[in-house]
């Protein structure tokens, strides 16, 4: 995604926000779990295993009875039919899994060759789970009108989102290549954290008869979220625009990565939380 804005990181900050982000309580179950992962003769035994492993902490949220949580945040985002897209899909519920299961102990199986010549990897974990407290506030919800699925190179996104609830935002874009991830909403010294309120729609980017919006009149007309390809040998690109409403202006200070904004959002009450996954495909003509 090109952008005509700049964003500031402050890393200072994050100390400010480190208390309130965290001190959601949780509790910890233990448990045992058993995963596998059947590979081709084309896939490195180290694949293999780690593949068994996901699938052994994935079995593990079973066991602890959260497994819902982290495929509900998966599929959202397999909107494409491409691998690309699948995979990133894919690591976004790598990454939350990874956040909520400890291994303790691991014990692999030695590798088992099936009759169609493919190899199975099994692996047993004990691990500890973490449990939230909270559950998910199904009051708290927003709407999403105006996304496309495919867009042209160049061409400028626009969406509106209507809040049931007061709430405030933060808007994230993911690309293929990390220069591409960016916040597009709020952005320092260009657009302010400003609390939507429930029940009225508000266009994004915001223009000038949202003023609030904007620290500077002179910015009504510089914000536009322009996407296009940034690899010009390539005539498709697929991103992920993540959508987050929250109760309480919790900023995000770091540097924009898949990462550290699933990191960000894991220290974040559920009942404080709703989050929205849309696929984005650029095609040049």
């Amino acid at each position: 995604m090109k952008h005509k804005f700049q964003t500031t990181i402050t890393l200072a900050l994050l100390l400010l926000i480190a208390v309130p982000l965290s001190a959601q309580r949780e509790r910890v179950r233990t448990v045992t779990a058993t995963g596998s992962y059947v590979a081709n003769q084309n896939e490195t035994p180290a694949y293999g295993w780690s593949k068994a492993l996901l699938e052994a902490k994935k079995q593990a949220l079973r066991e602890a009875g959260v497994m819902e949580d982290i495929s509900s945040t998966t599929i959202m985002v397999m909107g494409g039919a491409e691998n690309d897209f699948r995979e990133i899909s894919s690591e976004l519920g790598r990454i939350e899994i990874e956040g909520r299961v400890r291994v303790e102990e691991q014990t692999n199986a030695s590798p088992v060759f099936t009759n169609d010549g493919l190899i199975r990897y099994t692996t047993t974990i004990r691990a500890d789970v973490l449990m939230e407290e909270t559950e998910d506030d199904m009051l708290f919800q927003f709407k999403t009108d105006g996304l496309k699925n495919i867009y042209r190179d160049g061409e400028k996104m626009t969406f509106t989102i209507t809040p049931m609830a007061d709430c405030y935002l933060r808007i994230f874009y993911f690309g293929e290549i990390p220069s591409s991830n960016a916040q597009i909403y709020p952005i320092d010294s260009l657009l302010k954290d400003v609390q939507l309120k429930a029940n009225v729609p508000v266009q994004f980017p915001p223009s000038k008869k949202n003023r609030q919006f904007f620290y500077n009149r002179k910015d009504y007309n510089y914000v536009d979220y322009d996407i296009g390809i940034d690899d010009k040998r390539n005539n498709l690109e697929q991103g992920v625009l993540l959508i987050v409403a929250l109760k309480k202006p919790y900023p995000f200070m770091e540097e924009v990565s898949y990462e550290s904004v699933i990191s960000w959002l894991s220290r974040i009450k559920r009942n404080e939380k709703r989050v929205q996954w849309h696929g984005v495909n650029i095609v040049r003509d």
